[in-house]
């Protein structure tokens, strides 16, 4: 709260007016104070005394940023007054006010506005370290956020609520893991004040600072004080203590535990379930297998309920607890996080208002001790959501996700190939392609404790590089050519850790308090390249080869580490605590950010390039016609059950996705009706068409083109490329060396696309079988004994006697 009234000198009977004015203040719910920079004199102790906190406001004119003489004069008084008030019990941290207008921060670019305030609070933070720092922003210059803040604080006015509510929703997004605090001005008091501060704390704001009371008028004595009155302690009467506020209905939502070997993490988990404000919840714990102490653990909580079971995979565990769930709406969490009290309660706010179908939240590291716990916590490859929109995801962190049971049962459930990773990607797109809402609520979040081992870390990237691999083999048209996800969305945050990625879209308004939009722009599959295994093994490739040619090896070794400096880099940005902040702590960060990536692709090129095999007994019954300057089979079929052309691609979809293939049907652009990629190298391509006949008669006509895939034609032209210029450099060694090598490769290309030629004759010929189509091409020597051992005898029956025959005439006629 603001105090308007109180002079920068006090005597004694208007400090203890003041005093008694904070204790009332105090007792009204109000934490902290907000003071003017001339206020901090007269008001912090007392603050201190009546148990408030308190921010010293800074202010800093615009035009003393960018002039040398009055940015020295501005951080020196700003200097001044933080080495008079730190330390002080009461203050917990300053505010910087730059009122600089829309048009001016776009006249002089928001980069140079935000390096200048940043020297600025460097310059705090280095004068009084456990300080919090921030700046006032305003609506309209909401691009000012930046990362050197300790937390967002935001001025506005002229809002609704339900204008405020996807405000403070969007700047949670810019705020990540810091919190937001919002100001109303003083001509928002009274009515519809508490609608205001009600709102804001209902979509998760850290702190309301309220307008200014006003004070009536007192005897100058101190016997004129008086008690606080209800409208006088602002909003936080009416909402008593309770934040954020319960929404209007309070369905009952089943918490759902799946836990294996989690004896680590298992109790101060189910400790903080305890502990949860939400009315009306249950939870239920599945133990997968666990070897450990894990149930006996959960045993401790009598009035949770616990299911145990064989290890059968985290998504079978995630389908018991679905199926053992008694509320409307199920909630997923896991045995190594810690909820916020207030989680349930945000989320099923966030999901009746937006009227969402599932919702989630973000998920934290919490504090480590160690050293290398905090530096892998700091790794990448954490859980991560993606958005479309400030409310709106395209996937949830499965550490932090809430469904309503009815959308989960429609859809079937989680897949229970996924057994320790992915299933959360899986069930999220198979919820948005049924017509379902996911939302995401930035205030509802999760403490996850992360790998504490660097062998715990790298067994978790292999294990979502097995998920990115099934996954692939399910939504293939959803990832690129280097087997990476192509999100629709973005990862908040991920761009700044991309060096010069971080590019963010402003929309500027012409009105004063209209909120600015600012959005960050997804990066693109060039900007992590040099992240990429493919990149780093194709240039130690160039590196040797100049190096064997006498070339200078200095371009090909300087694109080789770039992946070291994009790994640099995101060891400079990363979110390490202060108590392991060290250079050797960002570089041992660096090495994991440069290594993770690695080991997650080998593991998903691994797992895409085991052998496919069809099963099933495999006798063909023609021969297909084969035309080999189009690199194409083509088989015709007969049928007199009006057994059509999608009867037979639905059978060969569903023979390749149960052999593990990734089956990608055409949309509707292409030539052909459905492509098959059995392996990174090769692509099937199926084009089918019926030919009518009458009587319900058809004739099926199946083509199957093979086709190299992207990456193979490019790794060869490549090849062929650095064969011909060293043959043109006079380097004939290394050139027969590389012609061999490009030969070598011609023929595993070849032989590979023979492979999954005859991949895809035995697939259509089995599912022509299990169909009954009859063959029209020419048939192969298995079918035509075959059929000579199923045609009947040609052995003639004896003629009868001719005293036979006149006899059964003869009765035949009477």
């Amino acid at each position: 709260m603001r105090l308007a009234d109180v002079q920068p000198a006090l005597d004694l009977s208007q400090k203890l007016v003041l005093r008694h004015r904070l204790e009332g203040l105090h007792e009204a719910h109000t934490t902290a104070l907000v003071l003017r920079e001339e206020q901090a004199g007269s008001v912090l102790d007392l603050a201190t005394y009546s148990g408030l906190h308190a921010l010293v406001e800074l202010a800093v004119e615009p035009e003393d940023l960018f002039d040398p003489a009055r940015a020295r004069a501005a951080i020196a008084r700003v200097a001044h007054t933080v080495n008079i008030w730190r330390n002080h019990p009461s203050l917990i941290g300053y505010l910087i006010d730059c009122p600089i207008v829309p048009d001016q921060l776009r006249l002089l670019g928001v980069e140079r506005v935000q390096r200048a305030l940043g020297r600025i609070i460097r310059e705090i933070h280095l004068r009084d370290r456990r300080a919090l720092v921030a700046l006032k922003h305003r609506p309209a210059a909401v691009a000012l956020a930046m990362g050197a803040e300790d937390f967002l604080y935001a001025a506005v006015g002229g809002l609704t609520p339900l204008e405020l509510a996807p405000f403070v929703v969007a700047l949670h997004n810019l705020a990540m893991a810091r919190p937001v605090v919002i100001e109303f001005p003083q001509a928002l008091a009274g009515a519809g004040q508490d609608e205001l501060v009600a709102s804001a704390f209902g979509v998760g704001a850290a702190g309301v600072v309220a307008p200014p009371v006003a004070r009536p008028a007192v005897p100058a004595s101190w016997l004129g004080m008086r008690p606080m009155r209800a409208e006088e302690a602002g909003p936080f009467v009416s909402l008593n203590g309770t934040c954020p506020p319960r929404p209007p209905r309070t369905p009952m939502v089943s918490v759902v535990i799946c836990a294996y070997n989690a004896e680590r993490t298992m109790l101060p988990c189910l400790e903080s379930l305890r502990r949860l404000k939400y009315p009306n919840y249950e939870v239920v714990i599945v133990d997968d297998g666990s070897r450990d102490r894990t149930a006996e653990i959960a045993l401790e909580f009598p009035e949770f309920r616990l299911i145990r079971q064989p290890n059968k995979g985290l998504s079978v565990a995630r389908n018991v607890g679905l199926h053992a769930a008694r509320g409307e709406i199920v909630a997923y969490t896991d045995s190594d996080c810690v909820v916020d009290p207030d989680w349930l309660t945000l989320m099923v706010r966030a999901m009746a208002g937006g009227g969402f179908d599932g919702c989630g939240g973000p998920n934290y590291a919490p504090h480590e001790k160690g050293r290398v716990e905090g530096c892998v916590a700091a790794a990448p490859g954490a859980p991560c959501h993606v958005l479309v929109a400030d409310d709106r995801a395209e996937h949830l962190a499965g550490c932090n996700m809430v469904f309503t049971k009815a959308a989960l049962v429609a859809v079937g459930g989680f897949d229970a190939q996924f057994t320790s990773a992915g299933d959360d990607v899986d069930i999220c797109w198979r919820i948005l392609d049924a017509g379902f809402k996911l939302g995401y609520c930035p205030a509802a979040f999760v403490w996850h404790f992360r790998r504490n081992t660097v062998r715990a870390y790298y067994g978790q990237q292999r294990g979502y590089g097995r998920a990115e691999a099934a996954l692939y083999l399910k939504y293939p048209e959803r990832f690129n050519a280097l087997g990476q996800i192509k999100w629709r969305g973005t990862i908040p945050g991920l761009a700044a850790t991309v060096p010069g990625a971080l590019r963010r879209r402003i929309g500027w308004t012409r009105a004063a308090d209209a909120p600015q939009t600012v959005r960050d722009e997804a990066p693109g599959i060039l900007s992590f390249l040099p992240q990429t295994l493919e990149w780093n093994l194709a240039f130690t490739a160039i590196a040797i080869f100049t190096w064997f040619a006498g070339l200078p090896t200095l371009p090909a070794l300087a694109m080789l580490s770039l992946g070291l400096l994009w790994a640099l880099h995101y060891a400079w940005q990363a979110p390490l605590e202060k108590c392991h902040d060290s250079l050797n702590s960002r570089l041992f960060v660096a090495f994991l950010a440069w290594s993770g990536p690695m080991v997650r692709t080998w593991t998903r090129w691994k797992t895409r390039m085991r052998t496919v095999g069809l099963g099933g007994e495999f006798e063909a019954r023609q021969r297909p016609s084969l035309r080999w300057l189009s690199r194409s089979l083509h088989l015709s079929y007969w049928n007199e059950a009006w057994t059509t052309r999608e009867s037979l691609l639905e059978r060969l979809a569903r023979r390749f996705s149960r052999a593990g293939v990734a089956v990608a049907p055409d949309a509707g652009w292409n030539d052909f009706d459905l492509e098959v990629r059995p392996d990174p190298w090769t692509r099937l391509r199926f084009k089918t068409a019926d030919e009518e006949h009458e009587g319900a008669r058809l004739k099926n006509h199946v083509a199957v083109r093979v086709r190299l895939s992207a990456l193979c034609q490019a790794g060869l032209a490549s090849a062929v490329t650095t064969a011909v210029l060293c043959a043109a450099m006079g380097l004939p060694v290394m050139a027969a060396v590389l012609v061999a090598l490009t030969l070598a490769s011609v023929l595993c290309a070849v032989s590979q696309a023979v492979e999954s030629g005859r991949l895809a004759y035995q697939a259509v010929e089995q599912c022509a079988q299990e169909l009954n189509l009859i063959p029209l091409g020419k048939p192969t020597r298995a079918a035509r004994r075959a059929a000579a051992a199923a045609r009947p005898s040609a052995v003639r029956a004896p003629i009868a006697s001719s005293s036979k025959l006149f006899a059964d005439n003869r009765t035949a006629v009477e």
